[in-house]
């Protein structure tokens, strides 16, 4: 079953025989024939079936552990196949900007009710435990060219995180920076205790008389940390996707930027754009073009 059909020497071919039990075992997963959960064959039958060393065997299981397709095994336990992860949908830009602006607008039970985590991920705040830490800064230059600043002014940096009250995982994880001078007028913007803040950070711009007109965001991908990896229950070699946001006031500064990340195995990012449709008058200017 987990042969190639024949003996296969260690250095015969061009493709690396690792690579080639690494391919072997993939397409078994692949068409069902290993199925979530199922046991892969221990080093000592791949070693047999394949003649090769156990640290190439070892090495075609390290491949498929990377990729997040086998749960490694240990203490005499064989690796077996990863069950699918469930992926969530992180809407960026579809709406979810402006139901949180519509929303600082509203009574503070309704406020309270509703989060950016559920606005974003549809996870229910009573599902989640969340935490905060404020700290104060001064802005390095990359920072103070975001935030059209001078170097050295103090900013707040805010940390955000929330898990999973069910798994103890991390399920958003998020830091911002707003120069201090812009939210000082009101004490209460300063103090940690105050979170999760009613209508979240729109709703405390609002409290100073700021208003956002847009976002703009950058996203890119780096490979996380361990310690973030064990937080988030990544799968070894899978990457970090990084969200950087920019909050611009209705006059035009930007008053907030942050960073928010999210495990790409587990995350799809939706934006939709919406496009203006042609008027009559175009369209008669093209039909005489």
């Amino acid at each position: 079953m987990w042969s190639n059909g024949r003996m296969t020497p260690e250095t015969s071919g061009f493709v690396p025989v690792r690579d080639r039990i690494a391919n072997h075992l993939r397409e078994a997963i692949a068409s069902g024939e290993l199925k979530p959960g199922d046991a892969l064959p221990s080093l000592s039958v791949i070693s047999a079936e394949w003649e090769v060393a156990k640290a190439t065997a070892e090495g075609a299981l390290a491949l498929l552990r990377d990729e997040g397709l086998v749960v490694p095994g240990g203490r005499g336990k064989p690796a077996t196949v990863q069950a699918p992860k469930k992926r969530h949908n992180i809407y960026l830009s579809d709406g979810w900007t402006q139901q949180q602006k519509d929303l600082v607008l509203r009574p503070e039970a309704e406020r309270r009710e509703t989060g950016a985590i559920e606005l974003t991920a549809g996870i229910s705040i009573d599902d989640t435990d969340s935490s905060s830490i404020y700290t104060e800064t001064s802005a390095d230059a990359e920072q103070a060219q975001i935030l059209g600043v001078e170097p050295g002014t103090p900013l707040v940096q805010r940390v955000y995180e929330m898990v999973h009250k069910s798994t103890g995982l991390r399920c958003s994880w998020s830091v911002s920076y707003i120069p201090r001078a812009l939210i000082e007028g009101n004490p209460a913007l300063l103090d940690q205790n105050n979170e999760p803040w009613p209508g979240g950070h729109q709703h405390q711009l609002y409290t100073v008389g700021i208003e956002l007109a847009r976002f703009t965001r950058t996203v890119f991908s780096a490979q996380p940390t361990p310690s973030e990896r064990a937080a988030w229950g990544m799968n070894p070699g899978t990457p970090m996707l990084h969200v950087l946001s920019r909050s611009i006031d209705t006059q035009d500064r930007v008053v907030e930027y942050s960073e928010a990340r999210y495990p790409a195995d587990t995350t799809e990012i939706t934006v939709t754009e919406e496009l203006r449709p042609w008027t009559s008058e175009q369209l008669n200017a093209a039909g005489g073009a």
